[in-house]
This record gives C-alpha cells, sequence and structure tokens, in this order.
C-alpha cells in the first residue's frame, strides 16, 4: 500500500508545470524569432520590390530606346530598287525631288519643336517654348514603306512606331505617302508621363497611343550641317535650327534649314513608378554633360529610381537635294 502511494507521488512530481519566470522567458525567446522572422521579411520584400522597380525601369528605357531609334533609322527612306513598275518608280530620280519648299512641316523628313506640348490628335508638332515646365521636346519622323513584289500590300520590312507595316507608295508618289511617326511625352489618365507615339490613321486621321510609362524626359538636338558635307558643325535644338533662318523668315526658309539637319541625338529619362526612400536625387543630364548647361534636369525629391540613356543616330537616307 505504501510503495503504490509512493509511486503516485512520484509521478505527480514529474508532471510538475512551468513557473512563471520560465513561461516569460520563453514567451520573450519567441516574440524576438518572430520578431526577427519578421524584419527578414520585410527586408526581402522590400529588396524585391526594389530589384522589380529597377527593372521595369531598365526595361522601359531599352525598350523606349529601341522603338526611337529604329525609327530614326528610317528618316526620308525611300525604296531605290522598287520590285514592279507601280511600286513608287519615280522615287528613283530622288526621294529628296518630293521635299519641295512648302511653308508646313509636310515636306520633312524630319522635325521637331523643343518644350512643348502637342495635342494628341493633330498633325501638329507643337510650338518651341509653349511647355517650359515639363521641357520635353518633339520629334516627327517621315519614311516611305515598302509593298511586296506581287501585290499592293505591306512587305512588313518597314513600320511606323507603333509597328504597323507601311506599303510602299503610289506609282507617282507624293509626300503624303510617307508614312508619320511622331514622339512626344504627355501624362497619362493616372497622371503618370509616358512617352506616347502620335500616327496617322487609314482613315487619314491621327491618332496616338501610349508606348512607355514613366518616361519624365524626351530631350532632342540635331547635327546641323551648314556646308554639306555630312558632318555636323553644331548641335541645335529645334528653336535653334528655327532661329537659323532668321527673326523674320518664312515656313520655306525654316525649312531649307531644317534640311541640314543630318543627325539626330536624343536624351530620355525613365522613372520607377513606387517611391523609395533610400534615393538620393542628384541632376541628371539627358544629352549628357557636353549640354550641361542649356539642358539638365533637377528630379524631385520623390524616391523615385531615375535611368538616363543618350543616343546618337546619323541619318542615312536623303534629307535634301544633292544638288
Amino acid at each position: 500500500m505504501t510503495s503504490r502511494r509512493n509511486a503516485s507521488e512520484r509521478r505527480r512530481d514529474t508532471q510538475r508545470g512551468v513557473t512563471l519566470v520560465e513561461l516569460m522567458v520563453a514567451v520573450a525567446i519567441g516574440l524576438v524569432v518572430i520578431l526577427a522572422a519578421t524584419v527578414a521579411f520585410l527586408a526581402g520584400k522590400k529588396l524585391f520590390n526594389t530589384d522589380a522597380d529597377v527593372q521595369a525601369v531598365q526595361d522601359s528605357l531599352r525598350f523606349t530606346r529601341y522603338i526611337v531609334q529604329s525609327v530614326v533609322r528610317q528618316a526620308g527612306y525611300a525604296d531605290y530598287a522598287p520590285d514592279r513598275l507601280s511600286d513608287g518608280v519615280a522615287v528613283i530620280a530622288s526621294n529628296a525631288a518630293l521635299l519641295g519648299n512648302g511653308v508646313g512641316t509636310d515636306d520633312l523628313n524630319v522635325v521637331g519643336a523643343s518644350n512643348t506640348s502637342v495635342e494628341r490628335d493633330d498633325d501638329s508638332v507643337g510650338a518651341n517654348g509653349t511647355d517650359m515646365k515639363a521641357r520635353n521636346d518633339s520629334l516627327l519622323v517621315r519614311f516611305f514603306g515598302r509593298s511586296k513584289a506581287d501585290e499592293d500590300a505591306a512587305d512588313d520590312t518597314i513600320v511606323d512606331c507603333l509597328g504597323h507595316p507601311q506599303k510602299g507608295p503610289s506609282a507617282t508618289p507624293t509626300a503624303a505617302d510617307r508614312a508619320w511617326s511622331f514622339f512626344y511625352v504627355a501624362n497619362g489618365d493616372d497622371g503618370v508621363p509616358a512617352l506616347y507615339c502620335k500616327f496617322r490613321t487609314k482613315k487619314g486621321d491621327f491618332d496616338s497611343e501610349q508606348l512607355a510609362r514613366g518616361v519624365e524626359r524626351f530631350k532632342v538636338v540635331y547635327g546641323y550641317d551648314a556646308d554639306g558635307d555630312s558632318v555636323p558643325e553644331a548641335w541645335l535644338d529645334a528653336n535653334a535650327i528655327k532661329t537659323k533662318a532668321g527673326k523674320n523668315a518664312l515656313g520655306a526658309q525654316v525649312n531649307a534649314e531644317w534640311r541640314k539637319v543630318v543627325a539626330v541625338r536624343v536624351g530620355i529619362v525613365v522613372r520607377s513608378d513606387q517611391p523609395n526612400a533610400d534615393v538620393r536625387q542628384i541632376t541628371l543630364y539627358p544629352l549628357g554633360k557636353e549640354f550641361k548647361d542649356t539642358v539638365n534636369f533637377e528630379p524631385p525629391d520623390d524616391g523615385r529610381f531615375r535611368s538616363v540613356s543618350t543616343f546618337t543616330v546619323m541619318l542615312r537616307n536623303v534629307m535634301r537635294d544633292p544638288a
């Protein structure tokens, strides 16, 4: 009997609970572990979001650069070896012969405006100095398309800024046969700046579509060749080219100055969607530090990532009559 009672007492001793001190120590250790895991999770999430933002900016910048470069390289293009008689044979004589001396921009293969705002559904390139707050430029590029050898349809080798194939000109080409690709920056419906492509629809009117979200600056200068040796003597913005024609110059005189452009230099700034508290803003030079006295960008201290791309394209097609 005594033996059974002693065994029962021993079992009660082995089943004794924890003390309050032990419980508090265990809870404290658990909280430290949870806190460490939470900090690690938040840090990982922040790193992931940061990497995603940076990657999105770089992707947008690469895409924008590719599209603008591809279109600018086509400036003044004409099919000098058409596959059939009806494929714009008059172009062979001289693409530049179609340029004429018009007072508008319809005859130009490259033209733009500096520090301008642009309407999305008309054929205007904007006016110089009409938007000194955003200070973005516009760029219009025009070129002929190319048709298939056996039918009156585009062969998909020449496209506009939205990737729409452009077919070749009529048997007697006119300036209206040229494709119309126009770049400008505007705020979207959500207030975020973006690069837009304005184009001529099949109905003959104009419309715009967003190309790249987050494009905050779009700056353009032009290689100006005054002596006709195909080497630019100066880099001028659109307003400076207009000034070259004289204070009271007519449209035809201004167009003559635009035909001396042999190269295009473009600077693009793209920003991230989300802010990051660790980002320190610095002065940016979209066109390079050579233009720091005239073209720079002081970003707002909003914590967003920004990246810059600058590139130059020499115009390889006819811009003016060789004579």
